[in-house]
């Protein structure tokens, strides 16, 4: 009897030890979602702006996409009701997550021991491809979760649709469905009619196998299945729904007379570009401290010690004096790479990267003023003191 209690008790333990762990790890996860702030905040064009001490603009940060952003007015109503109809039927209805498609797709997922379905609402796939990432983790799922029913409070269901339909990727590095309209079909979101809603939705399901230039009749046969979910929701009458399956779709590149000579595509997204070393850094710094959404989908204004002048012509004098050194390998140059700091009555002024550390330090003094001027100290990445350089504190909506 003794045995048997002392096995209940340690098995009691065991279980609650999981139950605890489970509970704050979920709670960790709904606590690392983004802040409200940047919720309400997101703008497809925010920028982030960081000013020297003088007020002169330093450094800006955006995130460029191959995207024409347009309100929700100026969308074809057929294209939100395609895209209800074929992703979310009871988006009006729900809080954020459906949890009858949830559990259908947690059975569908176990029967085969894998994640291949989601059953996400088109407000946690606007919490994923917005706000979180796209990948296959519970951790994420769980984050998911937790943010969608926070934008149902946050925003309305017509801000939701909006940010989804402009934000989502139609492949080619296409974003959001008037540019979509305009490289596939050569009009405006607006001006989409049933038939062309229901071909353009039907692209959602996987851009890359449901390629209208690569697999045109694939993505017919999913448009006749939008047209026939928009029939079962009553989204669209049997006239109707004949009329827009008669409808013959033509593409942009097969019309002779096209509306748009420029359709909006080459833009470079600005977090793939090599910008120079003090702005990465920064750019850094302010990711880690303030979140990738805050600098990128909300946008702030941060003041700083720097002096944009002398950050310059530092950044000038090392290159020239780097660019004569030709005896260091690219390797070697990684491994001993140092951070430069230029100082004035404690005030940072100026930094940069170097790889030749206090040989530098010789060299960029030799022109005299006003750089001899300046108290000068070479540091690892880890010490330079970014609460003294980056001016960031509780201040407005847009100030930090």
């Amino acid at each position: 009897m003794k045995t048997l209690f002392s096995l209940l008790l340690t098995l009691l333990t065991i279980i609650l030890v999981i139950v605890t762990g489970t509970v704050l790890w979920v709670y960790k996860l709904s606590q690392e979602i983004p802040d409200d702030r940047v919720i309400r905040s997101f703008r497809h064009d925010a920028v982030t702006t960081v000013y020297d001490k003088d007020g002169k603009s330093l450094v800006t940060f955006r995130d460029d996409k191959n995207q024409i952003w347009v309100p929700l007015s100026e969308m074809s109503t057929s294209v939100r009701e395609a895209l209800i109809a074929s992703e979310d039927p009871y988006f009006m209805r729900h809080g954020g997550i459906d949890y009858k498609q949830t559990w259908e797709s947690v059975k569908d997922n176990l029967r085969i021991w894998r994640w291949v379905r989601g059953g996400s609402t088109i407000t946690q796939q606007v919490a994923k491809n917005v706000f979180l990432s796209s990948e296959k983790t519970i951790s994420r799922k769980i984050g998911e979760y937790f943010l969608a029913r926070r934008l149902e409070k946050l925003l309305p269901k017509e801000r939701i649709i909006e940010i989804y339909l402009n934000e989502v990727g139609w492949g080619y590095g296409i974003y959001g469905v008037e540019l979509a309209s305009r490289f596939y079909l050569d009009k405006h979101a607006a001006d989409l009619n049933t038939a062309e809603s229901a071909f353009i939705i039907a692209m959602l399901r996987n851009p890359a196998t449901y390629n209208p230039y690569k697999n045109f009749e694939k993505v017919i046969t999913r448009q006749q299945l939008v047209l026939r979910l928009l029939l079962r929701h009553k989204l669209i009458d049997e006239e109707g729904y004949n009329r827009a399956l008669s409808y013959k779709i033509e593409l942009r590149r097969d019309k002779k007379n096209k509306r748009f000579r420029r359709i909006g595509l080459g833009e470079t997204n600005d977090t793939g570009k090599v910008l120079p070393c003090y702005k990465h850094l920064i750019r850094e710094y302010l990711v880690k401290t303030l979140g990738y959404n805050m600098i990128y989908d909300a946008g702030v204004e941060i003041r700083s010690t720097l002096d944009n002048d002398i950050q310059n012509k530092i950044e000038n004098m090392i290159g020239k004096v780097e660019r004569r050194s030709s005896n260091k390998s690219n390797a070697a140059a990684k491994q001993q790479m140092k951070i430069l700091i230029l100082s004035s009555e404690n005030k940072v002024r100026a930094i940069a990267c170097t790889a030749m550390g206090t040989e530098t330090l010789k060299r960029i003094k030799t022109p005299g003023a006003p750089l001899n001027n300046y108290e000068y100290s070479v540091v690892s990445e880890r010490a330079v003191p970014w609460n003294k350089i980056l001016l960031i504190d509780a201040g407005s909506e847009n100030t930090l």
